[in-house]
């Protein structure tokens, strides 16, 4: 229609707008990232202990998430050395409001070692994380796991938009191409090989009597690295008598029902369990306990954080790939930036392009009412105007939606909202 061509030429003489220029312009991280958050609490900052003190049971997720606006953007991330809540949206809001969720919880966040992340900070400890880089055994494989099942859990309870999606998918990917691209998951890694190299400096394992508390991920683990290395008097203990029977016939091993009373005959014992209580270690010449929280208290029990030694070790040989993983982080935040401007840019012309397909429709439909009046059948002149209208609309806004685009790309919201008044779109800017 007339009133539009006439607007859009307006338009560029009111914002000066030189598409060469717009052209050459790079897109800002920063501005990118904009609305993205964390409240973390990891091995870096806390002790082992304090970072189970504050795991959030199944009870404790579910409170979080009823606390929230159904709007808000949110995935928590836990393993046995880290809890971290990602969210999208307001920054002071949406952290004060975790904030008094958590005191709520019981869990001490004020004067704590939980760390405040906004923007880019987010986007790169995340690819850190799931590149095995902020790991106690730098490049562990199970990590990527486990950001992988957060984020599968929280998009099924509908808190991930396509902003953290685009951050998560993202992730996934930078720990993949890590991965495929360094070494730094070469070897053994991840906590239960910290363990068990602790161990083995400390006694001969063949010659042991090792039980192991735990038939989960973790205390699997530590199993069949025991039988890797050919070691034969391992006993698995376990609340569930038929899940460490299970694990105990796939390697033909002994095993039993949790008892604590019984661990004294056992040389070396590892623990991956949560239990209530502390117990004390008696007997055993040495406990390894990577419990979260951890379980025992004694003089010969070693925990998480006392492995960082080895870990340290590990990290020391792998400066190199490091360098290189940190260098694939670069690549992959420049290339995320450009996926969620992509969005914005999308969001925008969607809402212009809305604006402008109701303003055709009613004038398609005023036109046709008048050429009906003069005695052309509306099957007739319908299909003619809706398609000469589509086409006008077409050739006229293509040019137009390009500059938007980038706009958005280079961070111009004044111009892109301008652009939107003029259009009689909805006024305000989009939640972040």
């Amino acid at each position: 229609p007339a009133g539009l061509i006439l607007r859009v030429k307006s338009l560029f003489v009111c914002l000066g707008i030189r598409r060469e220029s717009m052209l050459k312009a790079s897109a800002s991280l920063d501005l990118a990232f904009k609305g993205f958050g964390a409240l973390v609490l990891t091995h870096k900052d806390a002790s082992v202990d304090d970072v189970g003190l504050n795991y959030l049971s199944a009870h404790d997720i579910r409170m979080l998430n009823s606390s929230m606006p159904a709007d808000v953007g949110l995935v928590v991330l836990q393993t046995c050395n880290r809890v971290e809540i990602y969210f999208r949206g307001d920054q002071d809001s949406i952290l004060s409001r975790l904030k008094y969720a958590l005191t709520s919880m019981g869990k001490s966040v004020e004067g704590s070692r939980w760390r405040a992340l906004c923007g880019r900070e987010v986007v790169t400890h995340l690819f850190r994380v799931a590149a095995g880089l902020e790991s106690l055994s730098v490049g562990e494989n199970e990590i990527l796991g486990q950001v992988r099942g957060a984020y599968t859990q929280w998009r099924r309870k509908k808190r991930v938009d396509q902003h953290l999606s685009a951050l998560f998918e993202k992730a996934l990917h930078v720990g993949k191409r890590v991965r495929s691209e360094t070494s730094i998951s070469k070897g053994k890694t991840g906590v239960y090989s910290l363990a068990v190299a602790y161990a083995s400096q400390r006694v001969d394992l063949h010659s042991s009597r090792i039980a192991v508390i735990g038939a989960g991920d973790v205390g699997s683990k530590i199993v069949k690295m025991l039988n890797d290395l050919g070691v034969k008097d391992v006993t698995i203990i376990n609340r569930t008598v038929s899940t460490a029977r299970r694990l105990a016939e796939k390697y033909n091993y002994d095993y039993a029902a949790l008892s604590f009373d019984s661990l004294s005959g056992y040389d070396v014992v590892f623990s991956a369990i949560n239990h209530p209580s502390k117990k004390r270690a008696v007997g055993s010449r040495i406990v390894v306990d990577l419990s979260v929280p951890p379980v025992f208290v004694g003089e010969n029990v070693v925990y998480l954080e006392e492995l960082r030694e080895i870990a340290e070790r590990n990290a020391e040989s792998k400066k190199e790939e490091v360098r290189r993983a940190e260098g694939i982080i670069r690549e992959e935040e420049e290339a995320l930036a450009r996926r969620i401007q992509q969005l914005l840019a999308d969001m925008y012309i969607g809402r212009i392009m809305n604006r402008i397909e109701g303003i055709r429709g009613k004038e398609v439909k005023r036109a046709v009412n008048m050429l009906e009046h003069r005695g052309v059948q509306r099957d007739v002149s319908l299909p003619i105007l809706d398609a000469l209208t589509r086409s006008i609309i077409n050739k006229t806004f293509y040019r137009v939606l390009e500059d938007i685009r980038i706009l958005t790309y280079q961070g111009d919201m004044d111009h892109v909202e301008y652009l939107l008044s003029l259009f009689g779109g909805d006024s305000g800017k989009p939640s972040p």
